[in-house]
């Protein structure tokens, strides 16, 4: 089934809720949120790597840490990679790993955290990184010129506020996560909630 009939359908069903959107609220973003990250990992695996040419090598993984390194505008050790990429740390490691031996990073002493270091793209590693993020940039502008309505430019900021603030929340609620009890069936909803609303006090 092509992706035009798929959307008809999802046009033509227009399920009727039984619930108040806003009591899912975070089951709904949640479900988005994976919707929403396996649309760009399909867009960019299908469109923007093949448009790269030579990657030495290196897979999404790679470029997406080279890619924040060139981002931001300050030394990054690979747990500010993890935190920022929300990749598990012994993927940073084995991405730095592939990164230095393309030569395309090269580790820098920590002064502040001798246990730590900064990654530093390498002449090659800063070029290869500004052609993904400009072939990034070239394809979704493509894409978004081809549907019907493409987003003006207050629109992106704000539909970007408002991810960001999702996010910030969700991250939140992830550090509180870590503060819960186990939870166990037999209990009753009611009961579950004052208890981890007893936690917090």
């Amino acid at each position: 089934m092509s992706s035009h009939d798929t959307n008809k359908l999802i046009r033509d069903i227009r399920p009727k809720l039984k619930v108040n959107p806003e009591s899912y609220a975070d089951t709904t973003f949640q479900a988005l949120s994976e919707k929403i990250a396996d649309d760009y990992d399909a867009i960019i695996k299908t469109c923007v790597m093949p448009s790269i040419g030579e990657t030495h090598g290196l897979k999404l993984r790679e470029l997406r840490v080279m890619a924040c390194l060139e981002f931001y505008d300050a030394p990054l050790t690979p747990a500010h990679i993890a935190a920022m990429l929300r990749y598990d740390p012994a993927t940073v490691t084995r991405a730095v790993a592939k990164l230095e031996k393309a030569n395309m990073v090269i580790k820098k002493e920590n002064l502040t955290d001798t246990r730590s270091f900064f990654l530093v793209l390498t002449e090659t590693g800063e070029a290869l990184a500004q052609l993904y993020a400009r072939r990034v940039k070239t394809v979704f502008m493509t894409l978004e010129s081809m549907i019907e309505k493409s987003m003006t430019a207050r629109e992106k900021t704000e539909h970007l506020t408002a991810v960001y603030k999702v996010s910030k929340r969700t991250e939140a609620m992830r550090a509180c996560a870590d503060r819960l009890p186990p939870l166990r069936d037999e209990e009753e909803d009611d009961m579950i909630s004052a208890a981890l609303l007893s936690l917090v006090k």
